[in-house]
């Protein structure tokens, strides 16, 4: 069977298999990728838990500066960060931080999203995409320069 991959545009792939051509995005090559060296060498790849990641990324944005913070919060999804806000509703220090550096509007809003939606919590797969993301977007602030995260905790 032959298989192709090929940039077809900015953060779009079109892979080949066989005779199908599939149409992915980054995020979704990334979790072929993930998915194919886990069911090739079980084990290889550490399992943390998606609460996890969540739990690891509220640590660095505690730490992170402002005007960074402002930039990410402007730069992903409301879904997104509402995930994240639901899977980390006991970490009130976070909740304030990001509050705070959103405009009221946003804040009001998702405060109210945040009371009514996910009466059940959240589930691991769409926690799992919600951090992905929210991982790439803060990497690549941080990696502009944009983001600043201190080392002091």
């Amino acid at each position: 069977m032959k298989i192709s991959v090929k940039k077809a545009q900015n953060g779009v792939y079109a892979v080949t298999i066989g005779e199908t051509t599939h149409t992915l995005t980054t995020l979704d090559l990334k979790h072929l990728l993930m998915e194919a060296v886990r069911a090739l060498t079980p084990g290889a790849i550490s399992s943390v838990s998606p609460q996890e990641e969540a739990h690891d990324l509220a640590t660095r944005l505690k730490a992170a500066n402002p005007p960074g913070l402002q930039k990410l919060i402007l730069s992903v999804s409301d879904n997104d960060i509402l995930v994240f806000l639901k899977a980390t509703e006991d970490d009130a220090p976070l909740h304030t931080l990001l509050f705070e550096n959103m405009s009221e509007r946003k804040h009001t809003m998702l405060a109210e999203d945040l009371e009514f939606r996910f009466p059940e919590g959240v589930d691991e797969e769409q926690l799992s995409d919600a951090v992905i993301r929210l991982i790439d977007t803060t990497n690549r602030l941080e990696a502009d320069g944009v983001l600043e995260i201190s080392n002091s905790t």
